[in-house]
């Protein structure tokens, strides 16, 4: 990644985002000890933040069961709206998240 600095109030979110889904990736992606990678990618373009979690595991099922608690997913799911962005998740081959922030608004 090239170097970008973000405010703490931008980065400890995004880290948290990150960490929830490198877990789930390590969890649900690569099942009985399969191998696979993951890629994180922070761009910055202008006025906008776009970050993508990605893994070339199994893919996700459409409504998949909550295995665990669920809250990571929650967590994900608040950490976006806190900061007024929005994800878009891609499936098959393998899982993709992708993140949009946009860090600067218009007065």
């Amino acid at each position: 990644m090239e170097p970008l600095e973000l405010d703490v109030d931008w980065a400890i979110p995004i880290g948290l985002i990150v960490n929830e889904l490198i877990s789930n990736s390590l969890k649900y992606a690569f099942p009985e000890n399969c191998s696979g990678e993951i890629e994180v990618r922070l761009l910055q373009k202008d006025s906008h933040l776009h970050l993508i979690v990605s893994d070339n595991g199994i893919g996700m099922i459409e409504n998949p069961p909550i295995l665990g608690s669920g809250f990571g997913s929650e967590l994900i799911r608040l950490l976006t709206r806190q900061l007024d962005g929005k994800m878009t998740q891609m499936t098959q081959p393998g899982t993709a998240i992708i993140f949009e922030f946009q860090t600067s608004k218009a007065a």
